[in-house]
């Protein structure tokens, strides 16, 4: 079952931008401006979900791997699809981590981590040897149940009285330096991840909605995280959001209406292992269909199990410590993931447009 609504795209696509960016409070180097990090990164994401659909709608029933074929020819095309499967493997290795040592933190603090990576592995594994339509489905309760938990514990969090908005001042305070020192790495974490799904929009019925479902899907998740962020900086302050190890967590530990309604931290942690497991299913598959689509690989679902125990292993072995993956996302994201998701396909429809001006002469 490899086809999907709009409504099953908005929703995945949805939960894959907010899975793990709740964990962090995106753009906090900037201090109380972090919130306007989040904004432009959200009007530069808008930009490069034209670019994407617009390679897109150029060659509608082919996924990235086809595209970059046709563009650059089969032999270039095949080497930067299979480099872009690398970055995929990374941020795929890096997003099951972050969650399983969240929930050694939150939940589970004596429990091996290897078990919580294969649970998690294992479930999504057998989610999508069901198809890809399974999770689609499976997406369309999970939305709702994460929008209305976010806006209840945003209501709650607001009645206990808890925010102190004046830590939002002064706006840029140190100018616009700190504001655009952090803004390259939030182009990429989270909007230019979304370029993942260009692996998954041929299978859309309705193509020609495309950008329009790939558009509202950047502008709310992207309003959404700015202001997490900024109940984040009212709740706890700037300096201590730059600290926290999880400021969601934190901020949701000070909800106490009346001594009846508080420790429900819980939810949060939930609400983001979610996040986070749906966007860990949505990186394996695409990294499952590129190598099987380049190498010919008949077998799909032997292939996902011999990827998904790779993963595992990757997981667990690439990183010491939350403290070090914490560290390295200011560095890959920047330097590394930025020329997959954005200067790739920027060359890519460049060249495509040189390619049709010929073509027209």
């Amino acid at each position: 079952m490899n086809k999907l609504s709009n409504h099953q795209l908005f929703t995945l696509m949805f939960i894959f931008e907010i899975g793990s960016t709740t964990i962090f409070a995106l753009g906090i180097g900037a201090k109380q401006d972090a919130w306007i990090v989040i904004l432009l990164a959200l009007v530069i994401g808008l930009i490069f979900m034209w670019i994407y659909t617009e390679l897109q709608k150029s060659f509608p029933d082919k996924n990235y791997i086809g595209i970059a074929k046709l563009i650059l020819g089969n032999k270039i095309g095949t080497i930067v699809v299979f480099m872009y499967m690398f970055n995929l493997l990374w941020h795929c290795a890096r997003n099951t981590r972050e969650f399983s040592e969240l929930l050694l933190m939150t939940l589970f603090p004596t429990t091996p981590m290897y078990i919580i990576l294969m649970l998690f592995i294992g479930v999504s594994i057998h989610i999508l040897i069901k198809g890809i339509e399974v999770l689609a489905r499976l997406s369309e309760v999970i939305f709702y149940a994460i929008i209305i938990s976010m806006i209840v514990i945003y209501f709650l969090i607001y009645i206990s009285g808890k925010l102190d908005f004046s830590n939002l001042l002064p706006i840029l305070g140190e100018g616009g330096k700190p504001v655009l020192k952090e803004l390259p790495t939030i182009i990429v974490f989270p909007f230019g991840e979304v370029f993942v799904f260009s692996m998954y929009w041929n299978m859309v019925y309705e193509k020609e909605q495309l950008r329009k479902t790939g558009v509202k899907v950047i502008f709310y998740s992207g309003v959404l995280l700015c202001m997490s962020v900024i109940i984040d900086i009212c709740a706890l302050g700037a300096e201590y959001t730059e600290i926290a190890t999880i400021p969601l967590v934190e901020t949701i530990k000070l909800i106490n209406i009346e001594g009846v309604i508080s420790n429900i931290d819980a939810i949060g942690v939930i609400m983001m292992f979610l996040g986070g497991f749906f966007k860990m299913t949505i990186y394996l598959n695409a990294i499952n269909t590129i190598f099987t689509g380049i190498f010919r690989i008949k077998n799909v679902n032997l292939s996902l199990l011999c990827m998904g125990i790779f993963l595992l292993f990757f997981s667990i072995l690439f990183e010491p410590n939350y403290a070090y993956h914490k560290w390295m996302v200011n560095y890959d994201s920047p330097y590394y993931a930025i020329i997959y998701t954005n200067i790739i396909p920027l060359i890519l429809l460049l060249i495509l447009f040189i390619k049709k001006k010929r073509i027209e002469f």
